[in-house]
């Protein structure tokens, strides 16, 4: 359960990256919002559209619950080299300092682009990165912190 002040309602041209919107019935979307060269993006996590993602200044025709300042976390058991394998759809990547997701972008028959979902992380060597294909996003800390959603990059079938 959400407490009154984990949560608003608004539109993705609302949203801060970083945040995750649920729909409020069965016409709206899951998104996951993080940030590609300077401005949000909405990544689509689940339907037809599972993970293509698009940037959303303008994006007012999109509403539901906005869940601001949610985290990643990983299942180690699920890492992978993302040298060795390229652009997963679906997975997430921590290098640097930060964490992102490998999707599509809207109307792209392209490669993969690189959503930012967290930054300012602690530095590791900058030639070394970890993928994981089992991810979950969290709110909260400690006995306050909440499963919000489970990702299986292997198992989720991608859109576009």
């Amino acid at each position: 359960m959400l407490s009154s002040k984990e949560f608003s309602v608004g539109t993705l041209s609302d949203a801060k990256p970083f945040s995750l919107m649920l729909p409020r019935g069965g016409y709206e979307a899951t998104f996951l919002i993080g940030q590609i060269e300077g401005g949000p993006a909405a990544v689509f996590l689940g339907g037809n559209y599972n993970f293509v993602f698009f940037e959303t200044s303008a994006a007012s025709n999109w509403a539901g619950l906005l869940i601001p300042n949610i985290r990643v976390e990983v299942d180690e058991a699920s890492v992978f080299d993302p040298r060795s394998v390229y652009g997963k759809v679906g997975a997430v990547v921590r290098s640097g300092t930060e964490i992102v997701i490998y999707a599509k972008r809207d109307g792209s028959y392209g490669g993969l682009s690189k959503v930012t979902l967290e930054t300012g992380l602690l530095e590791i060597n900058p030639q070394l990165s970890a993928g994981f294909t089992k991810w979950q996003l969290v709110n909260g800390e400690g006995l306050e912190k909440r499963v919000l959603l489970e990702v299986d990059a292997d198992k989720v079938e991608t859109g576009n």
